[in-house]
């Protein structure tokens, strides 16, 4: 069974959670917190997910760094951490660093956005779990009606299944 953590506000990670449960992925989902760090530095993540500013973590940056140097993914927002020490770091030391974010520079980002459905555009090609690489692609995914998901969201679950080489969603 794998492990994936994630960084993030307690209402994304459990939008998250429940979205990629509801879509049939198997992993174990945890919820990592600047309270939390310490106590979950023993398990070893397949993939850690950053959605928060990583300066939040300023007391335990060799905690976080050392997560990240242990998983086998690493995917961080870009539009909230470009620019500090810590990112430098994953960026040099991750196994496999996937970015997301609306700028142009990330490796998953968005095209387009409408009220119903948003068009994600994967830049740069990923080398799943299984050793395959995932091409380059958009996509469309349709958001159901009384889905209260941002895009970020949205977005960390594209990465994800990509990892998983699962990238058949049509629909959240």
């Amino acid at each position: 069974m794998s492990f994936i953590g994630i960084i993030s506000n307690r209402k994304a990670f459990e939008n998250i959670k429940s979205i990629l449960k509801n879509l049939g992925n198997c992993a174990n989902v945890i919820h990592i917190s600047t309270t939390s760090i310490s106590n979950i530095k023993n398990i070893r993540f397949e993939i850690i997910v950053i959605d928060e500013e990583i300066n939040k973590f300023c007391n335990d940056q060799e905690s976080l760094r050392n997560l990240c140097k242990k998983a086998q993914y690493v995917i961080t927002n870009t539009d909230i951490n470009k620019t500090n020490e810590t990112y430098q770091y994953l960026k040099e030391n991750s196994q496999t660093l996937i970015t997301y974010g609306l700028n142009r520079k990330a490796n998953i980002t968005v095209s387009s956005i409408s009220e119903d459905s948003i068009m994600i555009y994967r830049q740069r090609k990923i080398i799943n779990v299984k050793g395959k690489k995932e091409d380059i692609e958009e996509r469309r995914i349709k958001i159901k009606e009384k889905r209260n998901v941002k895009i970020y969201e949205i977005l960390i679950i594209y990465a994800i299944l990509s990892v998983y080489n699962d990238c058949i969603i049509k629909e959240i």
